[in-house]
């Protein structure tokens, strides 16, 4: 499923016309109790009440393919998933499967609110430039699932019956923290052999495989996850730090120029010999390490390079990187940027420099 794909139904979602159709929710608190559960149409909602659920499932389609949502190949197609899309959505009782799965692999310790949604989108046709034409013949039906964590809400002072006193704390449905889409709208049609999951972490893998069947070691890797893999290779290959600098440059320039979100192996292999570093144990590390979990640039591409050691963190732009140096100075070791142009600390403008001073106080003279 490509990010072209998912822009288009999100933005279909966020339109005028809305292609949502029946609204399955279920409130659960703390101990796994349901202490709601509905079946509506999104259209007999309140306005406000269609809002808010409008920016779940809009929210739900922003996760970013390959960092937030990960597109996974099914063994087979998910048949009891392809029924329930098909429901008319007026019998709440052919929820109760879903329902106990949910409730019986899910864990959490706050209390959420999930839902599960008919998507119905008339695919329009387009012209060879894009343009769109009218509804064209395929129609696209999928199931969009989302959970959304409730917090506690602050407490706060505020009016009450000629008093200001502290307000009563209610529990505060937030956004959606994962999810999935099926079947995935992938080149502009639906295809049942693959699953779009959102945010997939060690809380959800049960219930994901509840439901899909997909084991954990073929459950997606989340960004953070992707990136202490990553670090953890590269941490092995005996890496400089101007090096680690012109690995992080390349990198971004990489996720600049490639339409695809893989990272693939030999793409990888070919940024680390650019930066300068011996990539013979590349390939037996990467095996050790990487394995099969899938590697996205987006997740590893970080906009800013960011130093620390035990007593201080520098960041810096990525395309600026390869300004840092280390140097040996009398017996110790610096990390070294150059003092170009103004330098500002906490606002205050500087002389970078003794040399400065000196220059500055023969221009006084």
């Amino acid at each position: 499923m490509e990010r072209s794909d998912l822009r288009e139904l999100r933005k279909a979602v966020k339109g005028k016309e809305t292609v949502i159709d029946w609204v399955y929710g279920i409130y659960v608190d703390a101990e796994n109790q349901a202490l709601y559960e509905d079946l509506v149409r999104l259209g007999e909602m309140e306005d406000a009440e269609k809002f808010r659920h409008l920016q779940i499932f809009a929210r739900t389609l922003s996760m970013r393919v390959g960092m937030d949502s990960f597109p996974v190949r099914l063994r087979e197609q998910q048949e009891a998933l392809i029924a329930m899309r098909s429901l008319d959505g007026r019998d709440i009782g052919d929820f109760e499967a879903f329902r106990d799965t949910l409730l019986t692999s899910y864990a959490h310790t706050d209390p959420y609110y999930a839902t599960l949604v008919r998507v119905i989108y008339d695919v329009p046709t387009k012209a060879k430039d894009g343009r769109k034409l009218e509804d064209g013949e395929m129609v696209y039906e999928a199931l969009l699932f989302s959970i959304c964590p409730a917090k506690l809400s602050k407490p706060v002072l505020g009016y009450e019956i000629d008093r200001v006193a502290e307000l009563d704390r209610r529990w505060q449905i937030g956004s959606p923290v994962c999810g999935f889409l099926y079947p995935a709208f992938d080149n502009r049609g639906e295809d049942r052999n693959e699953v779009l999951i959102h945010s997939a972490t060690p809380d959800t893998e049960e219930f994901i495989d509840g439901i899909f069947g997909i084991a954990a070691e073929e459950s997606p890797v989340g960004v953070k996850a992707q990136r202490e893999v990553f670090g953890s290779m590269l941490s092995r290959m005996d890496v400089t730090l101007e090096e680690a600098a012109a690995i992080s440059e390349n990198i971004v320039e990489k996720a600049a120029e490639q339409e695809g979100p893989a990272l693939e192996r030999e793409d990888l292999k070919k940024i680390v010999e650019a930066a300068g570093v011996d990539t013979e144990p590349f390939d037996e590390l990467y095996e050790d390490i990487v394995g099969e979990l899938p590697l996205a640039i987006s997740a590893v591409a970080e906009a800013d390079v960011t130093v620390k050691t035990d007593t201080v963190t520098i960041r810096l732009p990525a395309d600026r990187s390869r300004l840092i140096e280390t140097r040996r100075i009398d017996g110790r070791d610096y990390i070294l940027i150059p003092a170009d142009g103004t330098v500002t600390v906490n606002g205050i403008s500087v002389i970078a420099a003794e040399e400065d001073r000196l220059e500055a106080d023969d221009g006084r003279e």
